[in-house]
């Protein structure tokens, strides 16, 4: 963890731009009686180095897995994250089962490599990074509970495996290895899925949907479900799953499907880590719960899967047998029904509620930027903040994830991407007084500085995460180390600014994916995933209904300030 001076130093930087004078002497004067010599952060700083001496893997991951687990609200639009791939590019297009068999087969076979630790580490210049996200991705699942829910994933074992499929709402087990572990052919498997396609003809009742309701009544609903034994076989199974995979039968074209992924409850299963969605028209989605897994380490999984795909791969024959698939059957009362209609309503509601809309920017990506001498994360950035400037006319907190799993158990740190250099650059383009080299400085220090930002955030000396475990011990352990009250810089209005959400961006430069999004993080607020190609920037945005129309600017904002940034820069 770092030392206290840096993350109160960090602090005072990552604050100015976001509150006036009055309001940054406040929060000044707070930060620096919360840093004082023997002062509390002190105190707890002490106990946070004896939770570090005293665990195994990172002093953060207790924290952190509450801080998921103890979120009460509705998981499609408050904790998954998304992402809708391109269309493997086959010479003949595959039917959704074929789809659904490759798949299957491509997931077993990269389970099967984990348990045999066959995948190779994941290295940045020479650094290996944490696997142990790894372990979580296959038979894993979020289970309600109240007040907090808990997250299981069954044990390494390769026989009797399978996968869910979810079609019309009914759930089928389909095995996709044997008694002996061995891995079922595609065609196998895919005929076996083709059979339930064929057989099912009608609508069934959409259990799933307790995944969509808010935690605590989620709990209730799975309590009232598992009195039945047949019901808590079936749930069992579902947990034990390798994933879900959800047949979507509503979306005709890349932008329904991306908005399908969180918003359309039909044929779903929230609470699974991997839930992985084929439409009608042969895309594939994928819905991950993110209490166990980030966007960094679930690549590993959709890149084997697009691999599966490839032409010139020849499948693995392990054995000749053919697997079967079950229909889960569900006994459901009257009144479970009913809060399940009721669920339903909501879920059409929930629709209208929120929007979503993506673009591709094709003028230029990140070659370009990489010749015009700067960081393609930051040029983006710059053109979020003269975006969110033109747009709402103030700089609010930007949320970037920054992956540090070069550390064990590492997950995320937060780098607040709104800086004074960018802050300095945005009044200069605004001022319209400075000339195009003065201007290409000031793009230039913005630069460096978020990518430095960056750096310190990967190499473990951030803010929010120190700041957000030396609150944690203050909750946990404050009386007994002497910190009555909670201390006022947590209260502060500068800290909570720096804190709120405003704009939730996650970035990735990853060739086959299409289009991503996640829910807004606070009202009012909107999420920006951005995907920097080589040659083009997908830019997703999502937000609630009444902030329609300022997306709308935000996004046109956006793509007018990466031109403009361009034609500065000269390039």
């Amino acid at each position: 963890m770092p030392p206290l001076t840096s993350t109160h130093t960090k602090l005072l930087e990552w604050i100015k731009p976001l509150v006036d004078e009055k309001q940054f002497n406040n929060t000044a004067n707070a930060l620096q009686h919360f840093f004082e010599r023997n002062g509390d952060a002190e105190k707890l700083q002490e106990k946070l180095y004896q939770l570090k001496n005293n665990t195994e893997g990172s002093w953060l991951t207790p924290f952190w897995e509450d801080k998921y687990l103890k979120y009460r609200g509705s998981l499609p639009t408050g904790m998954h994250f998304n992402i809708l791939v391109d269309r493997p590019r086959l010479k003949k297009a595959p039917t959704t089962a074929e789809l659904a068999g490759k798949v299957s087969f491509s997931v077993a076979e990269y389970y099967h490599k984990i348990i045999d630790g066959e995948v190779k580490p994941v290295t940045i210049k020479g650094v290996p990074l944490d696997m142990g996200q790894y372990k979580k991705f296959f038979r894993s699942v979020r289970i309600p509970k109240v007040n907090r829910d808990q997250f299981r994933v069954a044990s390494f074992d390769k026989r009797n495996n399978f996968v869910i499929i979810i079609y019309k709402n009914h759930m089928y087990q389909v095995n996709v290895t044997n008694e002996n572990g061995e891995i079922y052919q595609s065609k196998m498997i895919t005929e076996a899925i083709e059979n339930i396609f064929q057989t099912e003809q009608q609508e069934g009742m959409n259990v799933g949907l307790f995944t969509t309701a808010e935690r605590d009544e989620a709990a209730q609903i799975y309590n009232d479900l598992k009195i039945s034994k047949v019901n808590a076989d079936n749930l069992q199974a579902i947990a034990d799953s390798l994933i879900v995979i959800s047949i979507d039968e509503d979306s005709d074209n890349s932008q329904e499907a991306i908005e399908n992924l969180m918003l359309n409850s039909q044929s779903k299963y929230y609470d699974k880590t991997i839930q992985l969605v084929i439409t009608k028209k042969g895309r594939i989605g994928y819905s991950i719960e993110h209490t166990a897994v980030d966007g960094t380490t679930i690549f590993a999984v959709i890149s084997y899967v697009n691999e599966g795909f490839a032409e010139e791969t020849e499948e693995i024959i392990y054995t000749d047998e053919k697997p079967t698939s079950t229909k889960l059957d569900w006994e459901v009362s009257e009144e479970i029904e009913q809060s399940l209609r009721k669920l339903a309503e909501k879920s059409k509601q929930r629709k209208n509620e929120y929007h979503v809309k993506t673009a591709t920017f094709e003028e230029f990506g990140a070659d370009k930027i990489k010749r015009m001498r700067l960081s393609p994360d930051a040029f983006f950035h710059m053109a979020l903040q003269i975006a969110q400037y033109r747009t709402f006319g103030t700089l609010k907190s930007v949320y970037e994830p920054v992956s540090i799993r070069h550390f064990k158990e590492g997950r995320t740190e937060c780098a607040r991407a709104t800086s004074m250099e960018k802050w300095a650059l945005v009044q200069a383009l605004e001022n319209k007084d400075h000339h195009d080299n003065e201007l290409y400085a000031l793009m230039r220090t913005a630069s460096d500085a978020h990518s430095n930002r960056i750096h310190d955030c990967r190499t473990g000396f951030g803010v929010e995460r120190h700041m957000f475990g030396l609150e944690q011990v203050y909750l946990q352990y404050g009386e007994n180390l002497g910190v009555k009250e909670l201390p006022a810089i947590f209260k502060d209005e500068g800290y909570k600014t720096l804190r709120e959400d405003f704009l939730s961006t996650s970035g990735m430069a990853y060739d086959n994916v299409k289009s991503r999004i996640f829910g807004p993080v606070v009202q009012g607020g909107f999420g920006i995933a951005y995907i920097l190609l080589d040659h083009s920037i997908s830019i997703n945005i999502s937000c609630r209904t009444a902030e329609k129309e300022q997306a709308a600017k935000l996004k046109q904002h956006i793509i007018d300030a990466l031109k403009e940034l361009k034609q500065i820069a000269g390039k």
